[in-house]
């Protein structure tokens, strides 16, 4: 009988433990997975990220680090490279990404990749949110995960020197737990564009203090071709349905209202005109712009401005902020180069267009409608210097050189537009114009 009863207590007893250990399991949250980091640094990239990078990028960026890298001093330095889970944050254009760095299965720092022009360069980011997220995104289970590029759809706000993108990701529940609460971590990294301010601690791959060749950049590999501004133009001004488009507007003139087309690309990549819609109460036209648009056209009538308006400059710089995020985030639809955007504005005293000659843009600062107001009639006042007595059937006209360059010297000294290229456009072709360094008007016809 005794044996029994101690029989019956082991086994209530290592019941009792198994049922312990089960409800222990479920209390406790299992160990974080182990990234091995065993030549880490050196494995192949293959992307293990949540978001869509720019895995060409990514890999060239990896060709010259390893190249250069003393890879012991690396280890010892800093720690392992995770190349696998890299990440872009919504740039495309090979220019930016940051690479965790991995010390005892947990990210401790990242290396920030900037391409200018042939050269990269590295940088260590020691930001507190950044790893954070990172460590999240390499270790932990998430479940729902998103990505917002700034699109700032005012006027907007000026950000000095860099371009901002938004990711965020939720921990710890699923879509079948409805009452369970997760853990949901944002973060938004701003791409270095140079500019003012302390500059970022240079990442040094080789072990010479100075960082070797890092403050000088290395060699970066077939970095992307950039077509000149004149042969972008060209392939669009030279198309019928740009050019009927033109004719079309030249006849509106002498309305008393804008006219206007939107010409966008086709998932088949056909070109699709459309005729723009005046604003309600208003003779402007409404000038919206989708993810597939690459030109924008308007006739300005002959009481309105002889050339673009700061209206237009705003828009224009809208545009390819906006761009930069459908760009990176849109996956039906063209991802069209920022620099073949066209904004092209249709006046008796002659036709211009403009062009974007960079990589990224940054953001007007937010006006007020009385700066705005004050924009325009100082904007007003310049384009009067260029302003000719009445013609005999009473119509204004201007000396258009003068004009012209008053134009330039007010967007560069007055709206602080940089990367625009201004393009005086007719039936023979284009020609580019800029200031020269004494401010005189440089001309100079396209091929």
């Amino acid at each position: 009988m005794g044996k029994k009863i101690i029989l019956r207590l082991l086994f209530l007893t290592a019941f009792m433990a198994l049922l312990w250990s089960c409800r222990s399991e479920d209390l406790f949250p299992q160990e974080s997975p182990v990234v091995s980091t065993e030549n880490l640094s050196a494995a192949k990239y293959a992307s293990q990220s949540l978001w869509k990078e720019d895995e060409v990028y990514i890999d060239k960026v990896q060709q010259v680090f390893l190249k250069h890298a003393n890879l012991e001093h690396v280890r010892t330095q800093y720690g392992e490279m995770n190349w696998d889970y890299a990440m872009t944050f919504g740039n495309f254009n090979e220019t930016y990404a940051l690479v965790p760095i991995i010390k005892d299965n947990k990210v401790v720092l990242l290396m920030e990749a900037v391409r200018t022009g042939d050269k990269v360069f590295f940088y260590e980011k020691d930001n507190k949110d950044l790893i954070e997220f990172f460590n999240l995104a390499v270790y932990s289970n998430v479940t729902k995960y998103d990505e917002v590029i700034n699109t700032n759809e005012s006027i907007s706000s000026k950000v000095s020197a860099f371009v901002c993108t938004t990711r965020w990701l939720s921990i710890g529940c699923s879509d079948n737990e409805p009452n369970c609460v997760p853990y949901v971590k944002s973060v938004t990294n701003c791409e270095f564009q140079g500019g003012g301010g302390i500059p970022p601690k240079t990442f040094d791959p080789i072990g010479m203090d100075g960082g070797g060749d890092g403050n000088n950049g290395y060699e970066y590999p077939d970095p992307p071709e950039e077509q000149d501004p004149c042969s972008k133009l060209k392939v669009i001004t030279i198309n019928p349905t740009f050019k009927n488009n033109i004719i079309d507007l030249e006849g509106k003139t002498g309305n008393g209202y804008e006219s206007g087309y939107r010409i966008g690309i086709n998932p088949d990549g056909s070109l699709q005109n459309q005729m723009l819609q005046n604003k309600p109460g208003t003779s402007q036209v409404d000038m919206k712009i989708f993810s597939n648009t690459t030109t924008l056209m308007h006739s300005h009538y002959d009481t309105l401005y002889p050339m673009f308006s700061p209206g237009d400059i705003i828009l224009f710089n809208q545009w390819i902020v906006w761009a930069q995020g459908w760009n990176a985030v849109a996956t039906n639809t063209p991802k069209i180069p920022l620099n073949n955007l066209t904004l092209t504005v249709v006046t008796s005293n002659g036709n211009y267009s403009f062009n974007f000659d960079g990589s990224s843009a940054t953001a007007f600062p937010n006006y007020t409608q009385q700066q705005y107001d004050d924009l325009n009639d100082l904007y007003a006042k310049k384009l009067n210097e260029a302003r000719s007595v009445a013609n005999v059937s009473g119509n204004v006209t201007y000396d258009m050189q003068k004009l012209e360059k008053q134009f330039l010297n007010f967007m560069e000294t007055k709206m602080n537009m940089t990367g625009l290229v201004l393009f005086r456009t007719t039936d023979a072709g284009n020609t580019k114009l800029g200031l020269n360094t004494n401010g005189t008007l440089n001309e100079s016809n396209c091929p």
